[in-house]
């Protein structure tokens, strides 16, 4: 018989000592090996940039309370440049406003009204990202081109709704680039449709890859 293979030892800094080298700390033992030395031939679900990370998990936090309340304050100030318009009473027990406080308080409204208008659409823009996300990373995870064509289906037409919205919040917020207002709606629309179109970009991925 022959002699036992001889394994040569690779110890390079610290981490987990397998089977004659380091393999990294002792957390990758525990964690599926991700990234770039996964060996995996499945696509892996788009991840955002790592410098963004803080700032845009930040930046999700709350997105349904701020839709929410976005849509409510624009519905809220439309209604208030319609009475403007009208010319009718704040209440019941006031008399009809005159010239100059109907064109003041309906350009305040308008501005206002504008404003939500565009941070709704921004929002919007993040949830249907976010909903393209969990498609593309169901897509990716399914085992078969088949099974992946449908979520696959589904980030494509949430990246088109997202692109769609994106565009509204940036036109809308272009009447306001003077100040910083509008240009933080226009990047968080922005970066949400690029977002949404690499989740697309990773479903296709899936529905191509060539059969095990």
């Amino acid at each position: 018989m022959a002699d036992a293979e001889q394994r040569e030892q690779h110890n390079h800094g610290s981490g987990t000592f397998v089977g004659g080298d380091v393999h990294g700390g002792l957390w990758q033992v525990f964690l599926p090996p991700y990234g770039k030395n996964a060996t995996s031939s499945d696509p892996a679900p788009r991840k955002r940039q790592p410098e963004q990370d803080d700032e845009a998990e930040d930046d999700y936090e709350g997105r349904l309370a701020y839709l929410l309340v976005s849509a409510w304050i624009g519905v809220s100030a439309g209604l208030v440049v319609v009475y403007a318009v009208m010319g009718r009473p704040w209440t019941d027990h006031q008399p009809t406003p005159g010239i100059a406080a109907r064109i003041g308080v309906g350009l305040v409204a308008l501005y206002l009204c504008l404003a939500m208008a565009a941070s709704f659409f921004a929002r919007l823009a993040q949830v249907f990202e976010l909903w393209s996300e969990q498609c593309a990373i169901t897509a990716t995870q399914s085992r078969g081109r088949l099974i992946a064509k449908p979520p696959a289906s589904m980030s494509r037409a949430m990246a088109g709704l997202t692109a769609a919205a994106a565009l509204a919040a940036e036109l809308l917020a272009s009447l306001f680039g003077w100040s910083s207002f509008g240009g933080k709606v226009a990047q968080r629309a922005h970066v949400a449709r690029l977002n949404a179109d690499a989740n697309a970009t990773s479903a296709r991925a899936a529905t191509k890859r060539p059969k095990a």
